[in-house]
């Protein structure tokens, strides 16, 4: 995709920095939407926070929305979002706010513009399945409010395809990461600080719970190709994909091989069991988007969680937390 117009929301969070960096190699001019510049800090450690026409507001609230479309695009990329389970639950109408009014209002606008959109989903859309790993047929019945607020987002575009004929396609990833996640609650970042500070890591559960782990810069690529096919009218897309890589690991599996970069020496983790709330095993099938779109992953584990532990050896003393 090389010399579009295009919105990217959320784009100050880890996947939509490390997008916009991508898009912006490629000649494209980046409108950028964040709700605040606290996490600004990607797209200034990438030196491309100027190349871009960021803009802030709650894409929540539909007058700030409108504002926003005052130019047309080639293609919006909708990243913008409340990801965290745990906030959810805490604060579930915030959470509702942001991932189901925000979406319908940036579909709306599209809608009425007619601009085709990929708009960011989650494995989580599917709440719990005991088949895996779980395929874009499976039902969307998420239980939990996170889970829901995925599973209205999708139900949302589907009805807008269907209904109004908006080319729209969704994406449901797993574990995103990357250097430049600053969410400390997620695994890979927060015992990656932990480590590097000298203090011992703590894991919400046991360990057992089996996920897909997809590099940030696979992710990048597979939005870029969902967006590349929507903007190909000779090319039928799908309403929905799975991406993921191939690699299933446990989470204690995942937080061996981070501990592994630091040393030899094993450092035993915190387990505080609080898994209520957690799905036991969940990890997407990619063969759909490999098959339709040639859309598969290329980076191993193990050398991008190298890459990954370098970016914070490098920055987290920069970031002031």
């Amino acid at each position: 995709m090389k010399n579009k117009k295009i919105l990217v929301t959320g784009a100050t969070g880890l996947l939509g920095s490390w997008l916009t960096e991508k898009l912006l190699i490629s000649g494209n001019e980046i409108t950028g939407l964040a709700l605040n510049d606290e996490l600004d800090f990607l797209l200034i450690s990438k030196k491309i926070k100027d190349q871009i026409n960021l803009k802030y507001f709650d894409i929540a609230i539909e007058e700030s929305t409108n504002n926003l479309f005052d130019d047309n695009y080639d293609v919006v990329i909708h990243l913008a979002a409340q990801t965290q389970v745990g906030d959810a639950l805490s604060n579930p109408i915030r959470t509702f706010k942001s991932n189901i009014q925000g979406t319908w209002n940036v579909l709306e606008i599209c809608r009425k513009k007619d601009i085709p959109l990929v708009v960011a989903s989650s494995d989580k859309a599917y709440g719990e399945s005991a088949i895996l790993p779980y395929e874009e047929t499976f039902n969307l019945n998420g239980k939990f409010p996170y889970e829901v607020s995925k599973s209205a987002t999708d139900l949302l575009c589907s009805t807008y395809r269907t209904t109004y004929g908006l080319n729209v396609s969704t994406l449901r990833c797993g574990n995103i990461y990357g250097g430049g996640d600053l969410n400390w609650e997620r695994l890979i970042p927060g015992v990656v600080k932990w480590l590097i500070e000298g203090e011992t890591p703590i894991l919400r559960t046991n360990g057992t719970f089996k996920r897909d782990w997809v590099y940030v810069e696979d992710v990048v690529q597979a939005y870029i190709g969902v967006a590349d096919a929507l903007l190909d009218n000779k090319r039928k897309i799908s309403e929905a994909y799975n991406f993921s890589s191939t690699e299933y690991l446990s989470v204690m599996d995942v937080y061996k091989k981070i501990v592994n970069n630091f040393s030899d020496n094993y450092v035993e983790p915190i387990i505080q069991e609080n898994s209520e709330y957690e799905i036991k095993d969940q990890y997407l099938s990619s063969k759909k988007i490999k098959d339709e779109l040639g859309i598969e992953s290329i980076f191993d584990i193990d050398t991008s969680l190298t890459k990954t532990i370098k970016w914070y050896e490098e920055h987290l003393k920069s970031l002031n937390l």
